[in-house]
């Protein structure tokens, strides 16, 4: 157990400031060719086969965008699913997308997913985003908390999914403040390579 930390809260938001900083420099700077680079790398280290979900996530501002790996999922024969707020829930609901020329309508908090009426996958694959990674697999969101429960959720009802966090090189850290409530990835991807984590 981590041990009790009035200042996590406030060591986490500094950190993420400064990650956001680096972010938002690094996609200004080349965004395009480095996502490019990034499917790439993950295609080349993380095993897929046709007929499995992956789910994605629809590029938000500065985020490394993963609409060219999910592209080239998509053609592998993958279903693509991204993921849905639940009103009055932190778990995440992952929904099929089938056609990601165009974003679908804006969700919760304006994020883009498919309605409700588009069908429910369970994910063998998820793709994270997140502001920060360290060297042990540990991550660094937004603060809501929505991964960190639903990953949470998954593991125990003993589902075999894997969590790779897609990122800028930029975004990862030796070591990032945490809880004991944060969950871990299995993989990160950047444009410099895969690292593989063990939990």
């Amino acid at each position: 157990m981590t041990p009790a930390d009035p200042d996590l809260e406030a060591r986490k938001a500094a950190l993420r400031s400064r990650l956001k900083a680096r972010r938002a420099e690094a996609s200004a700077a080349n965004g395009a060719a480095i996502a490019a680079l990034a499917a790439e790398r993950f295609l080349a280290a993380i095993p897929v086969q046709a007929g499995q979900t992956i789910a994605g996530y629809w590029p938000m501002g500065d985020e490394l965008d993963p609409l060219p790996l999910l592209l080239a999922l998509q053609r592998r024969g993958l279903r693509i699913a991204l993921p849905a707020v639940q009103k009055g829930s932190r778990l995440l609901q992952f929904r099929r997308c089938d056609d990601l020329a165009d974003p679908p309508p804006g969700g919760a908090y304006g994020i883009p997913a498919p309605g409700e009426g588009a069908p429910v996958l369970r994910p063998d694959i998820l793709l994270v985003p997140l502001v920060g990674f360290d060297a042990t697999g540990h991550r660094l969101g937004m603060g809501g908390g929505y991964y960190d429960a639903t990953l949470a959720a998954l593991r125990e009802k003993g589902e075999k999914n894997v969590a790779v966090g897609y990122a800028f090189a930029v975004q990862q850290v030796a070591e990032l403040p945490r809880g004991d409530h944060d969950a871990m990835l299995d993989w990160a991807v950047t444009e410099r390579g895969a690292i593989k984590f063990e939990r």
